[in-house]
Parts: C-alpha cells; sequence; structure tokens
C-alpha cells in the first residue's frame, strides 16, 4: 500500500510539472511572438522613411502632401503596422504629433511644413 501511494504521488508531480512547464512554454512563445511582430514594425517603419527620402529626392525636396500618395511609385502596399497584435496599415495625418496621437495602431504622418517633424512618420501606439 505504501508503494502505491508513493508511486501516485510522483505520477501527480511529474502531470503537475509537465503541466507548470507547458504554461511557461505557452507564454514564451507569446512574448516572442509579440518580439517579432514589434520587429517587423520597425522594419515597415524603415520601408516608409526610405520611400519618403526616395520621393524627397525625387520632388525637389518637398514631400508628399498624404502619405497615400506614395503608393504606386514609391510602395506597392503600404505596410502594416502591428499594434497589441493587430496589424493596421491606417494613416493619420495632421499637423503635429500631439494632434493626431491617439494609440490605436496604424501610422501618423506629419505633413505641416511649419511642424519641427514634417514629413516624418510614426507609429499610432505606445512604445
Amino acid at each position: 500500500m505504501k508503494n502505491k501511494t508513493l508511486f501516485t504521488r510522483e505520477i501527480l508531480i511529474t502531470v503537475f510539472l509537465i503541466i507548470l512547464l507547458s504554461v511557461l512554454c505557452v507564454k514564451k512563445v507569446r512574448d516572442l511572438k509579440g518580439l517579432a511582430l514589434e520587429s517587423i514594425s520597425q522594419k515597415n517603419e524603415q520601408i516608409i522613411r526610405e520611400a519618403l527620402a526616395i520621393y524627397r529626392g525625387d520632388n525637389e525636396g518637398l514631400c508628399p502632401i498624404h502619405l497615400a500618395d506614395l503608393k504606386g511609385e514609391y510602395l506597392d502596399n503600404f505596410p502594416p503596422h502591428f499594434h497589441k497584435g493587430v496589424a493596421s496599415d491606417k494613416i493619420k495625418e495632421g499637423s503635429s504629433y500631439q494632434e493626431i496621437f491617439d494609440g490605436t495602431g496604424g501610422w501618423l504622418y506629419i505633413n505641416n511644413k511649419s511642424d519641427k517633424d514634417y514629413c516624418e512618420i510614426y507609429p499610432n501606439a505606445e512604445v
């Protein structure tokens, strides 16, 4: 009887450890997915910045009035920004970062020539 109780206890401990390790692995995979999406967003931001630089080079240093003007000749598709695991290619444009930032994902584009951030793009999310 004593051996049976000991064996049952060992089985329960083993099952508990397997469950614990499984939970930890799932959490780690989720964390890695989040890091991967963040990395993709950073690369996508760089792609847009490069398209803006090429546009400016072709247009005597001027920036597009609307970021959507890059589509076609400078960008085939507008790359998404990932916010909380959700892809968004929506663009908010305005005269200042403070005016248009709402943290809902997508991109912000400053199209006011008098703003210090003129012709800049930012993710519309908390960092």
